[in-house]
């Protein structure tokens, strides 16, 4: 059986004028909109993963959810990969950022941002808004 690859992937959300709306980055080739995500280092756990990638990717720090919201497997060069799915609440937007010469960074309504991401993803951003506290 083949090795099982972990990676982490974090959905970042603002509240603004009483709606939420998410970051997404573009692809490192700019084709399309994804949320960030990387790989699972040796001796990390997934939610660190989750917290360097939406700073490394899209230039944002904030707070994670404590639980991941749920997880999805997919198939990659490496091979079978389950990747984890965190939130997070932005508390900090960074002007510049590792990537940010390879990467823009857009603010979204949800069902833009769904309509925008792959199918794997769309049901995560679309169940967000039951799980905010908008008050928060």
């Amino acid at each position: 059986m083949a090795h099982v690859h972990r990676q982490a992937a974090v959905i970042p959300y603002r509240i603004r004028k009483e709606r939420v709306e998410v970051a997404l980055v573009t692809t490192s080739r700019g084709k399309r909109w994804i949320v960030p995500k990387g790989s699972v280092d040796d001796g990390e756990q997934p939610r660190d993963t989750a917290t360097r990638e939406a700073e490394e990717e899209a230039g944002l720090l904030g707070v994670l959810a404590r639980k991941r919201l749920g997880c999805y497997l997919h198939v990659n060069g490496n091979g079978p990969c389950q990747v984890d799915v965190y939130l997070m609440r932005v508390t900090e937007v960074l002007e510049h950022w590792l990537e940010d010469r390879l990467r823009r960074r857009r603010w979204m309504r949800i069902p833009d941002a769904a309509a925008c991401l792959r199918k794997e993803l769309r049901q995560f951003v679309r169940a967000i808004e039951g799980v905010i506290d908008l008050d928060s």
